[in-house]
């Protein structure tokens, strides 16, 4: 799995994780502002992870039950379809503002 966000691969085992919380808060104002300030983007492998800021915001947390690897995941909504979206939770990534 790549380091930056991706669409679930369909042979990713999406019942091997199970869910440890969730970043979204419901009264948190609606925010879909990205935190970008070092010219990353949202597919960008080293864009940090401002958990205030989209898409964050609308993640939840999950843990592999073999290897113990987090992930982070929310869903795309767009159009006709919802793009499931999965990126793996590197601490070092994280930021506070």
């Amino acid at each position: 799995m790549r380091p930056g966000w991706e669409s679930v691969p369909g042979s990713f085992p999406l019942k091997s994780l199970r869910l440890l919380g969730t970043l979204r808060s419901e009264d948190a104002p609606e925010i879909w502002e990205e935190y970008h300030p070092h010219g990353t983007h949202s597919w960008s492998p080293d864009a940090p992870i401002a958990i205030g800021f989209y898409p964050y915001n609308r993640c939840d947390v999950y843990e592999c039950i073999d290897c113990s690897r987090k992930y982070l995941r929310y869903g795309e909504y767009g159009g006709y379809y919802i793009d499931e979206r999965i990126r793996p939770l590197n601490f070092k990534l994280i930021v506070q503002i």
